[in-house]
């Protein structure tokens, strides 16, 4: 019961985002009166970004010295009520402000969760769980983005139900987690190791890579739908095929983490990644794009997975909190600038030309990484 509680916990971080991503264009033609729509409408997926990154170190703070279950119950809340809140009003505005909201119950929810695997799992045991969490994400992004999708189809306003469905979990919630003993610190040492070498590495990190991969859900329903006349329903199954790609490498973490260390995966995953981006930059078809779209979610896949267990290795257990809080902070900053980088580069050319950039240049960083190279320990990266 502990593993269900928090696989559906976790699955809440990828709902925060996914679900409405089919809706976007028809949201853009709905508020078309206002100025900058297109860019505001992305606006929705990114500012619950920009509130986890804001609020995700006050969040580990609170866990490290309250205790992590009343962080998750307090983050469900603002989660239900910020998220489905759009389903209910017609101001633009206002849904932009619950989203908001979301973003809070966002940033304790996924420190919280990522703290509590922390807690629950050591080693090997942790490896194997993070790579079904990552694969049980991505099933969910496949509900969550097809069932966005063909709700979007009933008005825009219908995904935003999805966001209700959280408080059907409460049940399994309440009876499969407990509150792990409390380590005792000085506050002022943890302080200071928050800022260490090695935990900065990995926040920078966190945020370069959700940069570049949160292209997927800001861009490609624009590519979709500019480029090809897809349909929201037919932008949903397309982003969901890649989740399913994602979820089917995220289950091999365990046994590809035996086989070589942290910095060969993530340059691996780079090249994957790069090669999918690039073959979706230069796709004429449907047929092709969904190849490039395979590659693509292969190498997202473990992307997450890989930093968290770096991230979880690195952290003492004093510190997992907090480090936990600025880690989720700097992966949600990322998802908050991607789409303000990204149209500062469509402004200049193109959909098809921001998407051949990002590729090459992460192939080369993949192999910069130093592809295949052998290993086992992320003291090793």
């Amino acid at each position: 019961m502990t593993k269900t509680a928090l696989l559906l916990l976790t699955m809440l971080t990828m709902m925060s985002g996914t679900a409405i991503v089919a809706s976007l264009p028809l949201m853009s033609a709905h508020f078309a009166t206002i100025d900058n729509i297109e860019l505001l409408s992305k606006l929705l997926l990114t500012l619950p970004a920009l509130m986890v990154a804001i609020f995700s170190p006050l969040s580990g703070y609170i866990i490290d010295t309250t205790g992590r279950l009343r962080s998750v119950y307090i983050g469900l809340l603002l989660f239900v009520v910020g998220g489905a809140l759009g389903f209910f009003v017609e101001n633009f505005w206002f849904i932009l402000a619950g989203r908001a909201i979301m973003g809070v119950g966002v940033a304790f929810l996924m420190t919280a969760s990522t703290a509590l695997i922390g807690d629950y799992f050591q080693g090997e045991s942790r490896h194997k769980f993070m790579g079904l969490q990552s694969a049980f994400n991505g099933i969910g992004g496949i509900i969550f983005i097809s069932g966005g999708g063909f709700l979007a189809a009933i008005s825009w306003k219908h995904p935003f139900l999805i966001y209700l469905l959280p408080l059907l979990f409460l049940p399994i919630l309440f009876k499969g987690l407990y509150e792990p003993a409390k380590v005792k610190h000085h506050s002022d040492e943890i302080d200071a190791r928050l800022f260490e070498k090695r935990f900065i590495f990995i926040y920078l990190a966190a945020f370069g890579m959700m940069n570049l991969f949160y292209i997927l859900p800001t861009q490609v329903p624009f590519l979709l739908s500019n480029h090809y006349d897809q349909s929201p329903a037919q932008v949903g199954t397309m982003i969901a095929f890649a989740m399913f790609m994602s979820a089917l490498a995220a289950m091999q973490y365990k046994r590809l983490r035996s086989l070589i260390n942290v910095k060969a995966i993530f340059g691996l995953l780079f090249v994957l990644f790069g090669i999918g981006v690039t073959i979706m930059s230069q796709a004429h078809s449907m047929t092709v794009f969904y190849v490039g779209a395979m590659f693509n979610g292969l190498g997202m896949g473990m992307m997450m997975v890989n930093l968290n267990a770096w991230m979880l290795e690195s952290a003492p257990e004093k510190l997992r909190g907090r480090i936990t809080g600025m880690t989720v902070s700097f992966i949600f900053l990322g998802q908050f600038t991607s789409p303000i980088f990204s149209q500062t580069i469509i402004a200049l050319w193109d959909l098809p030309t921001l998407f051949l950039f990002l590729g090459v240049a992460s192939i080369f960083l993949g192999l910069f990484l130093g592809l295949f190279r052998r290993g086992h320990h992320a003291k090793k990266l």
